[in-house]
């Protein structure tokens, strides 16, 4: 194999770019302003890659890394073809498109390629020029755990460069230029950078590194996230793909009132059904097939510690601040979805009519009040929790913290949150939050101008310069604030 000669590089980064979220037409018709955004993210972006590309220092190339959620294989909903077999689908995939399995994703990242066909054009070009390509694995692009999608996008990307599959050397070196990493991206001294999903409870996989349903290991096991994007919010008009974290119950009935009686009723079945997936989640992974999942776990995060030459340990502390993910309980699942209060509801009912039957009149009360008392200080508990659970970002920051005592970084870089921020972590490393670049749900009037928040770390003078930057359609990068001592030089050499 030929592999291009090491050489020191400039970064350029950016997150959650959710190439194919417009793919829903299985579930939801196509819009023609649903076409217009989709066409303006596509030139932005080849307008950004355009503008490195001319920008380049000749003796150090780009070094483009994204940070997970390129490719939104969950939000996209694509009817399987005439020619897939039957019983190769699940009831789910019938109803809400492709899944997860490898010939799925590979399928979904060919139809990606084809529909952001500009996009796929300005990477190829990119790397054609001698930049790298790094793809580390978000939640939404969890598909890119199989080799069958990863192939498909370097080959796409290759049929974007007329001739070069007829050169052997120059298609090999164009190979080895990209990278897919399925945790983080890692340069000693300077630099880690992960999507950050993992310390989302409602995002996080059990095995990250080995995502495979307990009972059927040619799929992937989905997230509680992943489930309620695609039963739940992709095929309801109204509900966008981030309302159920700032949702209440009072929102759903809400919706549902407005959706008409057989709208309603769709959403309640389509609600309460993705409720029932996750409880089989949990449920299958008290199974004793587990035990395979999690031996392949830990045989990829020994391969991830050797990659990235560090001790495994290491990997261990991190993945311990990891919030445990919804379905991993019963409780945390209904707690999730407001379905918890009816439950403890229901219990107080049965014990206080269980009382009344047991117990003498002058103990009803005192014990009426303990069981009051015992609902409202749940209550509070599960309000708590559940806002744990759906605002990772606290947790994404302490993380970050955590990250930079055990790596030698001076930048620890996430995405996920969609919220760009640049802060000191300590007298030695910044904690960076890219944003995102594109949408995840593209009828959300509220974000229909994403930050185009972007990350450039830029060698000058034997110093790294450091630029957080939005990325302007008409003026270019616009440098955004970054915390004292970050922005101009680094002080590394």
């Amino acid at each position: 194999m030929v592999t291009p000669e090491p050489v020191s590089s400039n970064y350029l980064i950016f997150s959650d770019v959710h190439l194919g979220a417009d793919l829903v037409q299985h579930v939801r018709p196509w819009t023609v302003s649903r076409l217009k955004q989709v066409a303006r993210i596509d030139r932005d972006l080849a307008s950004m890659l355009d503008f490195y590309r001319e920008n380049r220092d000749p003796d150090r190339p780009w070094r483009l890394v994204i940070a997970g959620d390129l490719v939104d294989f969950i939000g996209m909903s694509i009817a399987p073809a005439a020619s897939t077999p039957p019983a190769d689908l699940t009831d789910e995939e019938r109803l809400f498109g492709l899944g997860s399995t490898c010939e799925h994703a590979a399928l979904k990242m060919r139809a990606v390629a084809r529909r952001h066909g500009l996009v796929f054009q300005r990477l190829a070009a990119f790397v054609a020029e001698g930049h790298s390509l790094i793809i580390v694995r978000g939640n939404h692009d969890i598909d890119f755990y199989w080799e069958t999608a990863q192939q498909a996008f370097v080959e796409a990307l290759v049929e974007c460069m007329p001739g070069l599959a007829d050169d052997a050397v120059a298609l090999e070196r164009f190979r080895a230029r990209i990278e897919f990493h399925g945790w983080f991206y890692y340069e000693e001294g300077l630099l880690y950078v992960e999507h950050g999903h993992q310390f989302d409870a409602m995002c996080s996989y059990d095995h990250p590194l080995a995502p495979l349903m307990p009972h059927d290991k040619r799929r992937l096991c989905w997230s509680f996230s992943d489930i309620l994007l695609r039963a739940v919010a992709r095929p309801t008009p109204g509900l966008t793909s981030e309302g159920h974290e700032k949702w209440k119950m009072h929102d759903y009935l809400r919706l549902a009132a407005s959706l008409g009686l057989i709208g309603g009723f769709q959403l309640a079945y389509r609600y309460f059904s993705a409720v029932l997936r996750a409880l089989r989640r949990w449920r299958s992974h008290l199974s004793h097939k587990t035990r395979d999942i999690r031996a392949e776990q830990e045989r990829r995060l020994e391969e991830v510690a050797r990659r990235a030459r560090v001790g495994v340990d290491k990997l261990r502390a991190v993945a311990a601040l990891w919030p445990a993910p919804v379905t991993r309980g019963m409780m945390r699942v209904l707690r999730s979805v407001h379905l918890d209060r009816i439950v403890i509801g229901g219990a107080i009912g049965m014990i206080s009519a269980a009382l009344v039957l047991m117990l003498p009149v002058e103990w009803w009360i005192p014990c009426a009040s303990a069981l009051v008392g015992a609902g409202v200080a749940y209550l509070v508990w599960s309000n708590r929790q559940r806002l744990l659970d759906l605002d990772p970002k606290q947790a994404m920051r302490k993380g970050a913290g955590r990250i930079a005592q055990l790596f030698d970084a001076r930048f620890i870089v996430m995405g996920h949150t969609h919220d760009p921020l640049a802060e000191r972590i300590d007298d030695r490393a910044t904690y960076v939050n890219l944003g995102n670049w594109g949408i995840d749900d593209l009828d959300d009037a509220a974000h229909e101008d994403a930050p185009r928040t972007h990350l450039v770390l830029r060698w000058i003078d034997g110093q790294l310069r450091a630029e957080f930057c939005r990325w302007d359609r008409d003026r270019g990068p616009l440098p955004q604030p970054l915390p004292s001592g970050v922005s101009g030089s680094t002080g590394l050499g």
